[in-house]
């Protein structure tokens, strides 16, 4: 698989504000100088270039305008109006706006214009974050250039672009299928998270309930479920967003690899096989887990009933245990003139070793059934 498994630390978080750029103009290669250390702002345009001396990455639109020749990437992440511009006139195609980006129409996410082929997909961000966000991305083939449009911040992009940057030479071609390649290899790295999340989860509820009972311990242990549900529900709702984003994705790669859906010499069906059946064994791997978590919500549910039941199978012990005692001394209270024992010095403790006797004969009976 081409430049497959670059992500070394895939659950490192890092926020667009928290960056900073390793260089403002990045080259790779014996004899290159490197710039100073600058922050990246919240909008800008990566451009890279092939060079006699390798790859070189420019932030920002200075320099380039007699550079235009070599430009096989463009990266726009939440670009302005001078940066849409500038990729506008580079490739004469019109720029999809947030607004379009977003729309659920397969015909609005992948469909050629004016030569060029718009394809967008979703990617799930900062899952380990509280507020994880689905952002779009949108891929554009045109001529021997690749633009990339997005407004989040991407781990896989910034991964790539630093491998990218050790190579000597590329096209846009191999920059294309290095970034699907990376972003499947991150939502591999997620899911199996999410796997290893649920597989806590599934011994923290089964193995502290198992203990609990073979312990003999009598403390419900209804808040540790009720703590299960929240998390079984928060990991089931980040998988239905990555079954999601792996749909889309799977679909982008369909249609970047058929040579019918647009008029082009691009041949990526050869290319594009591994990645597609990459996503497919991610998109049953997802599935599986989406049944896993069922199980376990029926599973939790199920120990929630339980321990109700308990709770209310003491009420209904103690009222079965307390109704003889209560029928004799309700006897015993009867306003009549003749009652037995009632005018003797011994009668009260009559009545209360009868009352004692028939609220210990269901006690004694329970136990030998066995319901307590």
């Amino acid at each position: 698989m081409l430049l497959s498994k670059l992500v070394q630390n895939p659950f490192r978080l890092v926020f667009p504000g928290q960056l900073w750029h390793y260089q403002h103009t990045a080259r790779v290669g014996a004899g290159k100088e490197e710039t100073k250390s600058q922050p990246l702002r919240g909008a800008m345009i990566r451009i890279y270039t092939q060079t006699e001396n390798g790859i070189s990455r420019t932030v920002g639109l200075e320099e380039q305008e007699n550079r235009r020749g070599d430009v096989f990437w463009i990266d726009l992440l939440t670009p302005n109006a001078d940066e849409l511009r500038y990729a506008e006139s580079l490739c004469s195609i019109e720029m999809p706006t947030k607004d379009e980006m977003r729309e659920i129409e397969a015909t609005s996410r992948l469909y050629c214009e004016d030569g060029g082929r718009f394809m967008t997909t979703t990617v799930l961000s900062r899952v380990e974050t509280d507020e994880p966000i689905i952002s779009e991305i949108t891929f554009i083939l045109k001529s021997k250039l690749l633009i990339t449009i997005r407004h989040t911040d991407s781990y896989s992009f910034r991964m790539f672009s630093q491998q990218l940057l050790r190579m000597n030479q590329t096209n846009r071609d191999l920059v294309f299928i290095g970034l699907l390649e990376t972003l499947v290899d991150r939502q591999a790295d997620v899911l199996e998270r999410f796997g290893a999340d649920l597989d806590t989860l599934s011994k923290k509820v089964f193995g502290t309930h198992h203990t609990r009972r073979k312990q003999k311990k009598e403390d419900p242990d209804t808040d540790d479920l009720r703590d299960a549900l929240e998390e079984l529900g928060r990991v089931g709702d980040l998988i239905t967003r990555q079954r999601d984003a792996l749909v889309n994705l799977l679909r982008l790669i369909t249609y970047a690899g058929n040579e019918e859906s647009c008029v082009s010499d691009d041949n990526l069906y050869m290319p594009l096989r591994s990645v597609s059946r990459d996503v497919n064994s991610l998109s049953e791997y997802a599935a599986f887990l989406s049944n896993k978590i069922n199980f376990m919500l029926d599973a939790v549910l199920g120990l929630i009933n339980i321990e109700q039941n308990d709770i209310f199978k003491v009420f209904t012990i103690m009222s079965v245990v307390f109704l003889p005692p209560t029928l004799i001394a309700s006897i015993f209270g009867m306003n009549f003139k003749f009652i037995p024992f009632l005018q003797t010095d011994w009668g009260v403790w009559v009545s209360l070793v009868l009352m004692v006797l028939s609220g210990a004969l269901p006690l004694i009976i329970f136990k030998i059934k066995r319901y307590i």
